[in-house]
């Protein structure tokens, strides 16, 4: 109604410039040579395109409001909206956690913003020393003609760094957000082929799947031993890192990689039903709506969605349109447990209990987000429907 009650004003005002001109109270032949003139012309243009612009912006509203109909119930029960993206830091990769200006550093920031989990890369590089196929008992000079038991460092897996990066995490009340990367460079399809960071991680597929499946479970079955299945169930294992861009060498990418999460699923699956997986991690919300179709279809277990935006990302990069998406329905499932534990991931759909063969614990929280933006039309997996507007 304002719009139109100001379209009026400003045509009473053209009238009143115009009529003016017509009964010659401003006879314009008079000051044809003046400043005056030129000043009267030019008010007389400016309203009149004042005029010509509002009523085209009524006519749009009239024509948007007429296409979409916004109801709310200020009386309605509402929902939870918690902050998840709030809740998880990223940092440099993991063995910088052993580093005592690191710890330091993640004491202040959690004492200022009271954060509940860190995400890094390189928790399976070489220089944690986690994989070895080849590695054997150390025998110091001193051990010979002795008894000795064996090295702890004995067998294909050392736990020793992990277990220090993920101790001095808890300790101070932070949770891992595991970032299942990068390959070991003794399990890689190509030892050669890493990436330009300056560390060199490996960024190729395994060449035996059924190695990266037994390290997959006995990781994930260590951790549990040591701290708990009620602890690591309420942490976030992502397969991956971004595999749409040059973290990921498989050919073709998303199939090769959908490969990997499968095999990663269901080695973690395997050793509990409530620890959680997701991915495909992607930059830019790529894939996602690929994803959970691939997962739904090959009934393979997801318990979140995630993907990596950065503040320089644009609606174009992330959307893949050139309209803006708004959503039109949304919202937040309540937890049995305190939001403020809400598990921190970017998406988080929530699947039918047919998406995969161990469905989320009950007491989980669920954020339905628009996750399915400029993805086509969204699976039947997903809870969440997002609409343009014109």
């Amino acid at each position: 109604m304002a719009q139109h009650q100001r379209s009026r004003i400003l045509v009473c005002s053209a009238d009143t410039f115009l009529r003016a001109y017509q009964l010659e109270r401003f006879p314009l032949e008079s000051f044809m040579h003046t400043e005056t003139a030129e000043r009267l012309i030019l008010r007389i243009l400016s309203v009149l395109t004042l005029v010509v612009f509002t009523a085209s912006l009524s006519a749009q509203t009239s024509s948007s409001s007429a296409a979409e109909t916004i109801q709310v119930d200020a009386r309605a029960q509402g929902t939870p909206f918690p902050h998840f993206w709030e809740k998880t830091f990223g940092s440099g990769r993991a063995i910088l956690a052993l580093r005592d200006s690191y710890r330091k550093d993640l004491h202040s920031v959690k004492q200022i913003t009271d954060f509940e989990a860190v995400r890094f890369h390189g928790i399976f590089d070489d220089e944690v020393g986690l994989y070895d196929p080849d590695r054997k008992p150390v025998q110091f000079a001193q051990m010979k003609n002795t008894m000795a038991a064996p090295s702890d460092n004995a067998g294909i897996y050392n736990f020793s760094y992990v277990d220090q990066i993920y101790d001095g995490l808890l300790e101070q009340g932070i949770q891992p957000f595991v970032e299942l990367s990068f390959m070991p460079k003794k399990l890689a399809s190509d030892p050669d082929s890493i990436h330009p960071f300056w560390y060199h991680p490996n960024v190729t597929p395994p060449r035996d799947y059924a190695q990266w499946d037994a390290m997959i479970t006995a990781f994930v079955q260590h951790l549990v031993d040591r701290y708990g299945l009620h602890e690591v169930s309420h942490w976030n294992f992502e397969v991956w890192n971004e595999p749409n861009i040059d973290f990921w060498r498989g050919k073709p990418a998303q199939a090769s990689y959908f490969e990997l999460y499968d095999h990663t699923a269901l080695a973690i699956k395997k050793v509990s039903s409530r620890l959680r997986v997701g991915g495909p991690s992607t930059a830019q919300a790529a894939w996602v709506g690929d994803f959970l179709r691939h997962c739904k279809e090959k009934n393979i277990p997801v318990d979140f969605a995630s993907s990596h935006v950065y503040a320089n990302d644009t609606a174009k990069d992330v959307f893949r349109a050139t309209k803006i998406f708004h959503a039109t329905r949304w919202s937040a499932v309540p937890s049995a447990r305190s939001t403020t534990r809400s598990l921190p991931r970017l998406f988080r759909p929530r699947l039918s209990s047919s998406a995969s063969t161990t469905p989320a614990t009950p007491t989980s929280p669920t954020l339905l987000t628009p996750s399915t933006w400029a993805l086509g039309s969204p699976p039947p997996s997903v809870s969440a429907t997002a609409s343009p507007r014109p």
